[in-house]
């Protein structure tokens, strides 16, 4: 095989890869007879047709399935006879190919920038870090308290503070169920702060068993968008009407439900809990601050074949894989594309960060991690062990680790301001 490589663009090659014709030959014969073994014509059993037959009745699959096999085989072996690293699977171009001839074709190869990093010293950082007070931890054990409450039906009417347990379906402009927006056991909390009026009149003074037709007058700021704004009509069948019952905040609560030996040791978790959650936000913070300045000072071109390739990725997991139509493939691009952009150049930056520094991460390092991980929860333990079983999940935690010493270095060089800010009043819902 007979590979050149010329550039043709900002962190692109293209591959003028020529196979002779007697080795395309050969792996022709090879593909038909691996046909043979399934293939059948008048007068012949199943895998006894002659193989001149073969060639010749089903030149067409052999052909196809030739170049279905080979191209990426023969692809990866020039990029790798080329010593390139693709960041995106090479793009097969300009196939040539006419049996006795030899094959001819074109692979464009993108491969990740290299980029020389300036000065990381003297970037300006705030750290705003929140203070957890008893009121917070007090607010959070409240919502605990919430959350593990227990429901005792009531057989009357609902009334306010109650809650009504019930099945809804959306109704179309004619009245028609819309079977897609099925909703059971839904748990309504008639008087809750954030409760939409027209939902709680609605349900005012149902009883357990009754079918209501009600109308919602959403926001134009509300989080659903596909309901922001609108009137929406909903045909409801009441379960129960509930009320609610909470635990009292005890030493048994902490042990029951916490495995803890009192009150005061879970008030401690909840504190240190607390603050973990306030020091990743804050550390999330000063990453995002680093990473702008980052692409500030360095700008540079992403290959465009990796932005479409790392968009693509990221529409299909929005999508979950499901078919859209072009126009909203369009606007899904345009909704995605600054964050794909964003995040390629921060991790590129980052990585040259890290080379021009000599940082690097040991295998052992990285095992410890895992350990780490591992013994964070044992209950997960053996699911995380198997899950870096797999060389490329180990070289992403590897690639994970480098990337936060990286910043960990540009925080150590920079000039961070420590500021406190006094949280506001975490307001908890009343309850009956």
């Amino acid at each position: 095989m007979n590979v050149s490589v010329r550039a043709s663009g900002a962190w692109q090659h293209t591959l003028d890869i020529e196979v002779p014709a007697d080795e395309v030959e050969r792996r022709l014969e090879e593909t038909a007879r691996g046909i043979q073994r399934r293939a059948s014509l008048p007068g012949f059993r199943k895998g006894k047709v002659p193989l001149t037959l073969v060639r010749q009745h089903y030149a067409e699959a052999v052909e196809q399935e030739f170049l279905e096999h080979f191209l990426p085989r023969a692809t990866g072996e020039a990029v790798g006879e080329a010593k390139l690293d693709p960041v995106v699977p090479a793009l097969v171009r300009n196939l040539r190919f006419s049996p006795g001839q030899p094959l001819r074709f074109e692979a464009l190869v993108d491969v990740r920038p290299e980029v020389e990093v300036k000065d990381i010293r003297g970037f300006a950082l705030t750290r705003r870090t929140h203070p957890v007070d008893d009121a917070a931890v007090a607010a959070m054990l409240a919502r605990l308290q919430q959350e593990s409450a227990v429901f005792v039906d009531l057989e009357r009417p609902a009334e306010r503070g109650d809650f009504v347990l019930l099945d809804s379906v959306r109704l179309d402009a004619n009245g028609r169920r819309i079977a897609s927006s099925r909703a059971r056991g839904l748990r309504v909390h008639l008087g809750a702060p954030d409760q939409m009026p027209e939902l709680e009149a609605g349900l005012a003074g149902a009883t357990e068993g009754q079918e209501r037709t009600v109308d919602v007058r959403y926001p134009d700021d509300y989080g659903n968008q596909d309901l922001a704004g609108r009137s929406v009509r909903y045909q409801v069948r009441v379960r129960k009407i509930q009320a609610q019952k909470l635990r009292e905040l005890d030493d048994t609560f902490a042990k029951e439900l916490f495995r803890l030996d009192s009150l005061e040791a879970l008030r401690a978790r909840v504190k240190q809990n607390l603050e973990e959650e306030d020091s990743t936000r804050v550390r999330r913070e000063v990453e995002g601050a680093i990473t702008d300045e980052l692409i500030r000072r360095n700008p540079f071109d992403l290959p465009p074949r990796l932005i479409d390739y790392m968009l693509d990725r990221v529409i299909r997991e929005a999508t979950e894989g499901r078919a859209v139509d072009e126009t909203l493939r369009q606007e899904l691009e345009n909704r995605y594309r600054p964050g794909v952009e964003r995040s390629l150049k921060r991790d590129i930056l980052l990585a040259a960060v890290a080379k021009q520094q000599g940082l690097t991460v040991s295998d052992d390092e990285v095992a410890r991690e895992i350990d780490t991980m591992a013994q964070s929860d044992p209950r997960q333990a053996a699911r995380v062990r198997a899950h870096y079983q797999a060389a490329e999940r180990r070289n992403s935690l590897r690639e994970s680790m480098l990337e936060r010493r990286a910043l960990d270095k540009i925080i150590a060089v920079a000039d961070v301001h420590d500021e406190v800010v006094t949280p506001a009043p975490l307001v908890v819902p009343a309850t009956r």
